[in-house]
């Protein structure tokens, strides 16, 4: 069995805004995931996944409501992530609406059932201290490895692929690579 090292095994650059980690810290994660993975036999793999997540209708949430308004929401889209996953998974912001997450050790049908509790949770409305609240949902694209890509290029361009996939299906919508190249 290969040892898979896990985000605690390096140190991290962090987004300033919300505290998690950044687009560094991520791929330098995806790039220790992937060199465990090219040194192992393949029947020793584990898989694990990449989550590509844009908040949807984001811009117009900043115009309509300002960008300490925005920031504030991103903040707290980032703790709903966050109380989403396990305990080795790992949330970073990519910069602007768009995070990552790196799940390990999962299935097809965890990474769909980590997708859907993620929409359903970001899609709750946020008291932000106005009259009503908000209301702001996210829409995710996903890829597995070492299915979808064994590279840190390949799984984020594959993911990026499902997310914009997924976007063309409407808001709130998860869509996986593999899933789009079987049909």
């Amino acid at each position: 069995m290969i040892e898979i090292k896990g985000f605690n095994d390096f140190p991290i650059s962090q987004d300033e805004l919300t505290g998690l980690a950044d687009r560094a810290a991520l791929e330098e994660h995806l790039d220790s995931l992937c060199g465990s993975y090219a040194q192992s036999d393949f029947d020793d793999r584990l898989q694990f996944a990449i989550l590509c997540i844009d908040l949807d209708g984001f811009r117009n949430f900043n115009d309509q409501y300002g960008r300490a308004e925005g920031d504030t929401l991103l903040k707290l889209v980032a703790d709903r992530l966050q109380s989403c996953l396990r305990k080795n998974d790992v949330v970073y912001r990519m910069g602007g609406d768009e995070f990552a997450i790196v799940l390990l050790q999962v299935t097809p049908n965890e990474v769909a059932s980590v997708a859907d509790r993620i929409i359903g949770s970001v899609s709750q409305p946020y008291d932000l201290g106005g009259a009503q609240p908000v209301a702001i949902s996210v829409t995710i694209g996903a890829a597995l490895a070492p299915r979808d890509g064994d590279t840190p290029e390949s799984l984020l361009w594959c993911g990026d692929a499902a997310l914009y996939i997924a976007k063309k299906a409407g808001k709130g919508v998860y869509r996986r690579y593999s899933e789009r190249r079987s049909s």
